[in-house]
């Protein structure tokens, strides 16, 4: 998984960038009563998850599947403040 994290207001511009390169919305924008909201884009097998957080104006972008690599760097080439966050450590552990 990559992840990166802009600012809430920048979501039409990456929607849009993502439907240019054929990207469709598989989970429509959701908001909570709380302000949160998301939505799912995917191609093939690529998903895109762009997750709002009111409380901080972030929007937090997780990207999933095969063609990551493609995904971050069509993100990293829109003329957008753009912040490529650490990815989570994932733990092995062998049976007992």
């Amino acid at each position: 998984m990559i992840r990166y994290a802009c600012q809430n207001e920048l979501l039409p511009i990456i929607e849009a960038a993502l439907a240019a390169h054929g990207y469709h919305i598989e989970v429509p924008l959701q908001e909570r009563s709380n302000g949160t909201g998301a939505m799912v884009m995917t191609y093939g097998l690529t998903s895109v998850l762009l997750a709002q957080w009111p409380d901080n104006a972030t929007l937090e972008i997780e990207i999933w599947g095969v063609a990551q690599p493609i995904v971050a760097n069509l993100l990293e080439s829109l003329p957008i403040p753009l912040h490529r966050q650490p990815s989570p450590a994932i733990v092995v552990r062998k049976g007992a």
